[in-house]
């Protein structure tokens, strides 16, 4: 980022003014995300008199254009640029982050606590970068109704925080820490403190001091193994800051439910859908935006840690469609439970729609590996299994071809075992939930054994024959599935016939009944 300029060299013309430009060089996706911080934030300072006199007071005014900031002052520069991180970066009575782009904290509560739990976990994760409540030991709460009940939200109180230090340089290179660049850090620290650091000039520094503002967040909810992120700090590619103030606040306005994914990708995918709302996907094929991922790794349990920096792309234009069915039919909903504290819970498979969407694959791709962690696979095949059978019953998400009928066939094979079991179950006087529940969990361990095309085959065919005669499905189609039992294509198969299990509609009371308690009862197979 460049070597530090001397004191007498300076960034600054005789006329005191600096300019950041979108398109200027240097300017990463974050320095452009945190521009847009910086513009959102004057075009609020101007709306408040008050606040716009004391910046007149100081010597400054401003110039905001679709694509750059210029910043003016009269007078020794220390004394503007001192007033306007006071007026940028403020805390209310209540101890919770007050950014004026976003208007007072109290009137959009939803959105102001994922804003404070996000920014002290990824920009201020660190302790000395703020004074505020312990994670374990939240003080600050809100009351909001979800359902017409009320619901408390608690957050951690702050009391300062490093973005309002007034230690903005002018006129030389700024050095820079994690809570202005996250994940940057001194290199050799036995060279000194200076030696290895980033640093940036003046104008790059000013915009990521900003990032917080101008940056998307989402909580991350992710069940498995393996270090979970916590939270996803999402940073769209920007060509317009005006368009894209007019994006970021729309967030401002979001329900508490819509701040939760299942991932870093999905956080991703949310942002995009707006951006294509609001006109700004031009060209869809090139478009992106980036997501940072924080959460607690092993090697440091005592702070959240950068985790990951991720790319995610639309794809075509129907890729952002088929996100957009799977956000709507599995969608975060609150649990309520007798004397225990409500939850939300979070489903996962939008996830993995947006992961291989991003990559160019199928929405339900991989879905067989997705569902092999145990605490994953209980979620989806207990609480997601309508949410997924609407995706598979919408024609425009899983058009027709080989492998809806593939999953047809299935849905139909199973059906009639269930029959079957019925029968037997009335016959013998047997338990017909028990009897279902010992049969789904052999038919999907039979699936998630399957290692090649042979015994994926077996497997297929072993429930297609159960039915006990031909399936209609299968009738003038058979010779299209070929292609999927074979050793290029096996995999797709097993994807599809799990996600045939999970997506199954039941065609009675009792088999619903049966079935909902299959997979909470059975213990299934560890590392299937």
């Amino acid at each position: 980022m460049g070597a530090r300029l001397s004191k007498k060299e300076s960034f600054t013309d005789k006329k005191g003014s600096l300019t950041i430009n979108l398109f200027g060089p240097g300017m990463t996706a974050l320095h452009k995300v945190g521009l847009a911080g910086l513009w959102m934030t004057l075009k609020a300072l101007e709306k408040d008199q008050d606040a716009s006199a004391r910046l007149r007071k100081a010597g400054g005014s401003w110039e905001l254009t679709g694509t750059s900031v210029t910043l003016r002052w009269s007078g020794k520069p220390e004394a503007f640029f001192r007033a306007l991180l006071k007026e940028s970066f403020k805390i209310d009575k209540k101890g919770l982050l007050w950014f004026p782009a976003f208007g007072v904290p109290i009137e959009h509560r939803d959105h102001a606590v994922v804003l404070q739990e996000s920014v002290l976990g990824s920009f201020l994760q660190h302790g000395q970068t703020r004074k505020a409540d312990p994670s374990l030991k939240p003080q600050g709460s809100f009351t909001i109704e979800v359902d017409e009940k009320p619901l408390v939200l608690r957050y951690r109180r702050i009391k300062e925080y490093a973005h309002q230090k007034p230690d903005f340089e002018v006129i030389s290179f700024n050095p820079l820490a994690g809570w202005q660049y996250p994940g940057g850090a001194v290199r050799h620290v036995g060279l000194g403190q200076g030696s290895t650091a980033l640093q940036e000039p003046p104008e790059r520094a000013l915009a990521l001091r900003f990032a917080p503002v101008g940056s998307i967040y989402f909580e991350v909810r992710r069940l498995g193994g393996g270090v979970r992120p916590r939270y996803a700090l999402v940073i769209p590619e920007i060509t317009d800051l005006k368009k894209y103030a007019h994006v970021r606040k729309a967030f401002v306005t979001y329900g508490i439910n819509k701040f939760y994914v299942g991932g870093v990708a999905e956080a991703g995918f949310r942002v995009l859908i707006e951006l294509q709302a609001a006109g700004l996907l031009e060209d869809i094929g090139s478009a992106s935006c980036r997501v940072i991922a924080f959460g607690i790794a092993p090697w440091s349990t005592q702070q959240k840690t950068r985790l990951g920096l991720f790319t995610v792309r639309p794809g075509p234009r129907a890729s952002l469609r088929i996100y957009g069915l799977s956000q709507q039919y599995l969608s975060p909903h609150l649990v309520r439970l007798d004397k225990k504290e409500p939850f939300w819970d979070v489903p996962q498979v939008p996830d993995l729609v947006a992961r291989n969407l991003s990559e160019g694959r199928r929405w339900w791709e991989g879905f067989s590996e997705f569902v092999a962690d145990q605490a994953r696979r209980k979620h989806v095949f207990n609480y997601e299994k309508e949410g997924i059978g609407k995706m598979v019953a919408d024609k425009e998400a899983f058009p027709e071809g080989p492998e809806r009928t593939f999953v047809m066939a299935c849905h139909e094979a199973w059906r009639r075992r269930l029959g079957q079991l019925g029968e037997r179950a009335r016959r013998e006087g047997a338990s017909f939930h028990e009897l279902v529940r010992r049969e789904y969990e052999r038919q999907r361990v039979s699936f998630a054994r399957c290692k090649n095309a042979a015994t994926l085959r077996e497997a297929v065919t072993d429930l297609w024959s159960r039915a006990g005669g031909p399936l209609p499905s299968l009738q003038g189609r058979w010779g299209g599935l070929l292609g999927l039992l074979d050793e290029k294509n096996w995999r797709q198969s097993k994807d599809l016939a799990l996600l045939a299990l999970a997506s199954y509609k039941p065609a009675t009371k009792e088999e619903e009944e049966a079935l909902g308690s299959s997979e909470t009862k059975g213990k299934g197979e560890a590392g299937q």
